[in-house]
């Protein structure tokens, strides 16, 4: 499949990046190593059903970006 201009609507990691900057927003860490800190235990608290909901949303991101004809899509 040729990747479209649009290629941020099909990755997944976006959505991935967005919920580990909402629990680092939260926590607000005060230097470099309380971040890392934040970001180790957040990504250790993604749940197994969360990551594959990810996965699982490719078919449906796939569709939505054909029938956009590679233009932008709700992802």
């Amino acid at each position: 499949m040729k990747w479209p201009a649009q290629s941020p609507d099909l990755n997944p990691i976006e959505n991935l990046w967005a919920e580990l900057n909402r629990i680092t927003t939260e926590r607000r860490p005060r230097n470099k190593d309380e971040l890392f800190e934040v970001l180790k235990r957040g990504w250790e608290s993604l749940s197994i059903k969360y990551l594959n909901s990810l996965i699982e949303s490719m078919p449906r991101r796939c569709k939505a970006v054909v029938k956009a004809k590679g233009m932008p899509i709700k992802y």
